[in-house]
């Protein structure tokens, strides 16, 4: 394993506290390198030079979300990661969180009919520092920079109604407050409305400005024909109400955050030569849902997603 910083001394630093045996004092020596897999941890920013190098030596690549700072970059980069022979995925742990499998079991089960409203809180208010107090590092806002695990999230969930697995997307409006009530440039807090082919109608609350403050009520859910279930968001606990009666929806200590299994997946996927869980398709649908939700604030109407193409 090898360790790279823009930086020789933070990088021999941060080779010492990880075992680590080599380290590069820039990213580009980095690359040049040819190791197998790289991890791109920095700034969005960053992002699109740093992959497009490895993809483009044909090298594996797990990258931080979001992947890019904008659609454009991702639609530029779209070719190559096409044409890559190493595999390209987001660090999108939440994805392989066993409390996410249960609830799309849950949510699949037949017994609750014609799903209706889908809906999908994430509070917490958060102090922004760094980088992502600058509107230059920080372009579109909160949603983007962390709201793009629950995107994941919430697609995930309304693919479990669509016949072909998708998300079945028809068409993405946004609402946010005027301005920022933290120092997050552009916006801190956004609500996504969803219409899906399968009827759901979905709604995305993400905000950095606001607390839990009474979590029984701080509450997602989805409402079906016969039933409903009633969620906590950062997977505690949560309740299912169907024909058959109550289930209690229980918690998961063993690898709650997913880490391990995205790890899994991914090595996995590199030794196989098959694609990850977490296709280069699901990301750019995801992506190009965060980009819809942000020309529908601008514009004030429905938006539907961009297809993937080159600039």
């Amino acid at each position: 394993m090898a360790v790279a910083s823009r930086s020789a001394d933070v990088a021999k630093d941060y080779a010492s506290k990880v075992a680590a045996h080599t380290f590069f004092g820039s990213y580009e020596e980095a690359v040049a390198a040819g190791h197998d897999l790289y991890v791109v941890g920095t700034i969005p920013s960053s992002h699109f030079s740093l992959v497009k190098a490895i993809v483009q030596g044909g090298h594996h690549c797990l990258v931080e979300k979001p992947a890019f700072n904008s659609l454009a970059e991702f639609q530029t980069l779209w070719p190559s990661l096409l044409a890559s022979r190493g595999v390209f995925m987001v660090a999108e742990n939440l994805h392989f969180a066993p409390f996410q499998h249960k609830l799309k079991r849950l949510l699949g089960d037949s017994e609750l009919g014609q799903p209706l409203f889908l809906d999908l809180v994430r509070l917490g208010r958060s102090k922004p520092k760094g980088w992502r107090i600058d509107p230059v590092e920080m372009p579109l806002g909160a949603l983007h920079e962390g709201g793009v695990h629950w995107i994941r999230r919430l697609l995930d969930l309304a693919s479990v109604f669509e016949p072909d697995g998708s998300a079945g997307i028809v068409d993405v409006t946004a609402f946010a407050p005027p301005k920022p009530l933290t120092a997050t440039p552009h916006e801190d807090t956004m609500m996504v409305v969803t219409r899906h082919k399968s009827g759901l109608t979905s709604r995305l609350l993400h905000t950095w400005a606001l607390p839990w403050r009474f979590l029984p009520f701080d509450v997602s859910k989805l409402h079906a024909e016969h039933g409903a279930v009633y969620f906590d968001a950062r997977g505690i606990y949560g309740r299912k109400y169907g024909p058959r009666g109550k289930q209690l929806i229980l918690p998961n200590i063993t690898d709650a955050g997913g880490y391990e299994a995205m790890w899994r997946n991914l090595l996995n996927a590199i030794a196989t030569g098959t694609q990850p869980a977490l296709s280069l398709q699901t990301i750019y649908q995801d992506f190009a849902f965060m980009d819809a939700a942000y020309r529908s604030k601008t514009s004030g109407r429905p938006e539907r997603l961009l297809p993937a193409v080159a600039s």
